[in-house]
């Protein structure tokens, strides 16, 4: 039986009468995008396309570890005590990235870009080039001391941050669901009330459908071999929320048979192999529900089950067991939404 999730409070956006669902798609950051919205007529789809393309453009040439130009880049390869004034989504961005490093003692890290790059999930090099070889324990240790986002000055008011040195920012578990954000406020200041963003499978829902229902969307579940019992499916009323996930089984690969995958514990270094399957977080901002859900898949099911619980975060969490089951936990915040 499929578990339904709904809003604790509905706001009272009536649909918009004579409305037809429409819908662009199109490709940023290394994935695609779509957004469905209710509307009269087509006639806007060149302007709003624009203006959701800008806002794409824009989070990638602050914050893409993937291109050298990028505010994100330069800061990178700034020498020791450069100082850098930054963009105002980009010191936005970046302050709530070191908030979560310290509240998830480091399960969160913006700073964790040499390990991503190590390990081969970064621009280069990438464990899908010929002859890569994942890192060994003296390299690991070696670029430790680099990953440490309290070594990082960085004064909020003044948008200022200051290169320690070598420290390699990356703030891809979190700019994606910030670009969501972006492109929702976009639209509705363009006057689109009733919309549903999605980009690499992160997704925000505003208003309602030209039906009136809500933007349904069904939780992500990691695929499961021949035999096993899939989870049990849950489907949610986007209706001033957001979600994302965060799994082990989306970028991996394997070493000696033993499976790699792309979520990184800064505070080992490592991969990590505690077998949580995936973590989907709801929360009202793509933004967080994009960083919690990768703090909470970093810390695990039991750490980030107590962590998730002290902040009133919305998550479920499904966990592989010996047996090969997925078991499930839900926090209190999301059983709320089950009723």
């Amino acid at each position: 039986m499929t578990r339904v999730l709904v809003p604790e409070h509905i706001a009272g956006a009536a649909p918009l009468l004579g409305a037809r669902l429409q819908r662009l798609h199109g490709e940023s950051m290394g994935t695609t995008w779509q957004v469905l919205w209710a509307e009269r007529d087509a006639a806007r789809q060149g302007p709003l396309r624009a203006a959701i393309e800008a806002e794409l453009d824009l989070v990638v040439e602050q914050m893409s570890t993937w291109r050298p130009t990028s505010e994100l880049s330069r800061f990178n390869a700034a020498p020791a005590g450069a100082r850098q004034v930054l963009s105002e989504a980009f010191a936005e961005v970046l302050a709530a990235a070191l908030w979560l490093a310290d509240s998830s003692s480091g399960a969160f890290n913006p700073a964790s870009g040499a390990l991503v790059n190590l390990w081969g999930f970064g621009p280069a090099p990438r464990y899908t080039d010929p002859g890569f070889a994942p890192p060994s324990a003296e390299a690991v240790r070696a670029a430790m001391p680099a990953t440490d986002w309290r070594a990082l000055r960085f004064d909020a008011a003044a948008r200022e941050a200051t290169q320690p040195g070598g420290l390699r920012l990356d703030l891809s578990a979190i700019a994606k669901g910030h670009a969501v954000d972006r492109v929702a406020r976009r639209l509705r200041a363009m006057g689109v009330s009733h919309a549903l963003v999605e980009l690499g499978g992160e997704l925000r829902g505003q208003g309602l459908r030209p039906d009136g229902m809500p933007w349904w969307v069904d939780l992500e579940t990691p695929p499961v071999r021949a035999g096993q019992v899939a989870p049990r499916a849950t489907r949610v009323a986007l209706h001033g929320l957001s979600v994302a996930t965060s799994g082990d089984y989306r970028r991996a690969y394997l070493v000696d048979g033993q499976r790699l995958p792309h979520s990184i514990d800064p505070r080992s270094g490592r991969p990590v192999a505690h077998g949580l399957a995936s973590v989907s977080v709801l929360h009202a901002d793509c933004l967080w529900a994009d960083a919690w859900s990768t703090a909470l898949t970093v810390a695990g099911r039991e750490q980030g089950l107590a962590l998730a619980e002290a902040h009133g975060i919305a998550a479920l969490f499904l966990q592989r067991e010996a047996d090969g089951r997925l078991s499930e936990t839900l926090t209190s915040a999301m059983a709320r939404l089950a009723g």
